[in-house]
């Protein structure tokens, strides 16, 4: 006959703000995110017509204030994410790595080809395949959404700048930015609904 559950078991999971968690890889490691996703709206916002360069840096701030509010001042329950084993720093190295070397090979070919605009989308898919080996690496399974979402984003980018407009490159890497930081405040969100937080 096994033992009664322990308070402890059943005991609420603390809240906290994430400014008041600065070390936990789910705070600190959303400013990297949330600094690309800026990157991402600024340095592209300016090449699309009008009236697009407003209506993305409305999106960008009403997006960066939802990231501010849900990742560092509502109080949420912070699950634990386990020990991070030594291989996840070779994976990031790998990822990285890999990241970079689809940037230069692509870079190559799309400026041979004279598609050298539609660099901005090859990024985009860089990045988002880059994030995926994340997931398991550092026991964040929001990085498997993002990194696909942000492959097909970019894909799509590179299809329609091909074939239609080259301004199409960068809407997707606008329009990724806003979702960089839409989906990272909705997991951080999340943690605010429930006791702990969802795998």
């Amino acid at each position: 006959m096994s033992a009664p559950p322990s308070q402890t078991e059943h005991a609420p999971a603390a809240r906290h703000r994430g400014i008041q968690q600065p070390g936990y890889p789910g705070v600190w490691g959303t400013i990297v995110g949330a600094v690309g996703a800026t990157v991402f709206v600024w340095a592209n916002r300016d090449v699309l017509p009008e009236p697009w360069p407003v209506i993305s840096v409305v999106a960008w701030a009403v997006a960066l204030v939802a990231y501010v509010v849900c990742v560092f001042v509502l109080p949420r329950a912070f699950r634990d994410i386990g020990h991070v084993g030594a291989a996840a720093g070779f994976i990031y190295l790998g990822s990285v790595a890999g990241m970079f070397l689809i940037i230069r090979l692509g870079t190559l070919l799309l400026e041979n080809a004279g598609f050298g605009a539609l660099l901005p989308a090859l990024i985009v898919v860089a990045v988002g395949v880059h994030f995926l080996p994340f997931a398991a690496a550092f026991h964040t399974p929001m990085f498997t959404p993002l990194g696909i979402l942000m492959a097909v984003v970019g894909l799509i980018g590179l299809v329609l700048g091909w074939q239609w407009e080259v301004h199409a490159a960068s809407g997707a890497a606008v329009f990724t930015g806003v979702m960089m930081l839409t989906i990272i405040a909705t997991d951080a969100w999340r943690g605010t609904k429930s006791g702990l937080r969802h795998p």
